[in-house]
């Protein structure tokens, strides 16, 4: 497959906890159809580590995703060797369809992987990591994370940290629910 074939199809189902937002699928995730297949891409070890998913799941179990209440999407579908070779009105281009899916499948928690990805999508210049102060979708909680790929200079801990902090809201909606 090459950058400009197909994109990997979003993964949603209705009353999703959190829908994980990624600029847009690595080389090697394009290759072999899952979000997050990168050799050094430590986002299904984050969601395992930090209670969102109950055991280790491969990129090949993306489809199981909503199983456990989550979803993944891109701003852009197309696959690059790297989100800087996506530009910004490209990135730009991707929020009517982030708008379309947050209000068709109403997450909780709409989670950035990357700090990048939630400045595209705010058309922001900056942001703290975590819960932001307002919702991009009116409704959903925005969280920044850091960016799970292994060339992301912070150390595994720390992005588990935000992770954790993506799983500590979910559980304070369901509370705030019975």
């Amino acid at each position: 497959m090459t950058e400009s074939e197909g994109p990997i199809p979003d993964i949603v189902a209705p009353g999703l906890a959190a829908l994980f937002v990624g600029f847009n699928p690595g080389t090697r995730s394009g290759l072999l159809g899952h979000n997050y297949a990168g050799r050094g891409n430590q986002f299904w070890k984050l969601l395992a580590e930090s209670g969102l998913t109950p055991r280790l799941l491969r990129p090949e179990e993306d489809r199981l995703l909503p199983e456990f209440g989550l979803g993944s999407t891109n701003l852009v579908a197309r696959a690059t060797p790297s989100a800087a070779d996506l530009s910004r009105a490209e990135l730009r281009g991707g929020v009517p369809r982030l708008r379309a899916l947050v209000a068709a499948f109403q997450p909780r928690v709409v989670a950035y992987t990357g700090k990048g990805v939630y400045l595209a999508a705010a058309d922001r210049d900056r942001a703290a990591w975590g819960v932001q102060p307002d919702s991009l979708f009116d409704g959903p909680v925005d969280v920044v994370l850091p960016s799970p790929s292994g060339l992301a200079r912070l150390p595994f801990g720390e992005k588990l940290r935000w992770f954790r902090e993506v799983k500590r809201v979910i559980d304070a909606e369901v509370d705030t629910r019975r």
